[in-house]
């Protein structure tokens, strides 16, 4: 029988109220469906955050990954996102049901993530490469969510906690909304971005390439889809260095506005803090101390 991790019960019941705690009860009969729908033995999930992701073996031989979820707007929109990029960079589904909440994917091998290479400028290469492969502009009849639903998310927590959430105090909770709306009042040619792409989601296939899971999906400038990786596998010291220079990296490689970068960096840093922000009193002091690693950067431009 399949251990579930009582953090990732948690999770499910703090997000989902009763209608998770529901979603839970039949998760063992879900996954015994899509062993007789695609043939499989399910293993024992990978590390989990929100959804049940597990390795499984198909009758055939093959290796996939099996992939369930609440069947929320935000699920069926990370399996629209998988579907529009059409695997160029990214992993390619084999089959699902996202009203159901659930896909089967192809495994990635060796499957090692970006996280694990020591080099932060040559991982800030590899992400800026995979980036390039990624990236393509948005059609017009795309109905993805665009950063407007980020800067949205920002002005319901200002209007909720006018005078801040967490250590975020109020006045920079307003500054980060302010930046919002002037970026995306700005906003170029909008393309199709991963909209959650740090070093976990980025994995080793074979020897040289390295593929993208588990996209957010969101349509918006290029540079806000480099905030995620900023904000990640950052050095207890030397924080601003260490950001400067992936700045730097995916500012020649790809063409990118840096100042657009910092700003943007800014405004998501704070939303991504308060996202954080537990009843407890508990957030990620990794991503609080961003935010003043952007303000000095910004004011550097």
């Amino acid at each position: 029988m399949i251990q579930l991790p009582d953090q990732w019960i948690q999770n499910i019941e703090h997000v989902h109220k009763e209608e998770g705690k529901r979603w839970l009860k039949r998760l063992p009969e879900r996954i015994r469906e899509c062993e007789k729908r695609w043939q499989l033995k399910v293993m024992d999930p990978f590390e989990l955050s929100y959804n049940f992701v597990a390795p499984a073996k198909g009758t055939d031989g093959n290796e996939y990954v099996l992939k369930l979820g609440f069947p929320d707007e935000d699920f069926k929109t990370s399996v629209k996102a998988l579907s529009l990029f059409k695997g160029n960079g990214m992993v390619q589904v084999i089959d699902g049901d996202p009203n159901e909440g659930m896909i089967l994917m192809e495994r990635i091998t060796p499957g090692t993530p970006l996280a694990l290479l020591e080099d932060d400028m040559e991982a800030t290469q590899i992400a800026a490469d995979l980036m390039r492969r990624l990236w393509k502009p948005a059609s017009k009849t795309c109905d993805l969510p665009t950063t407007k639903k980020r800067e949205k998310s920002l002005a319901d927590l200002y209007r909720n906690y006018p005078d801040g959430i967490g250590p975020i105090n109020g006045q920079t909770l307003e500054e980060a909304l302010d930046v919002f709306k002037s970026m995306n009042q700005i906003m170029g040619n909008p393309y199709l971005l991963h909209g959650d792409l740090h070093h976990y989601n980025m994995l080793k296939a074979g020897e040289e390439q390295w593929i993208a899971i588990d996209p957010k999906g969101l349509i918006g400038d290029r540079e806000y889809d480099v905030i995620q990786f900023l904000l990640n596998q950052l050095p207890e010291n030397h924080k601003t260095l260490t950001i400067r220079k992936r700045i730097e990296i995916f500012s020649e490689r790809l063409n990118l506005d840096s100042r657009k970068i910092a700003l943007w960096g800014f405004a998501h840093s704070v939303l991504a803090t308060a996202w954080t922000v537990q009843e407890n009193g508990n957030y990620n002091e990794t991503f609080f101390k961003t935010i003043d690693v952007f303000k000095h950067i910004m004011s550097c431009k």
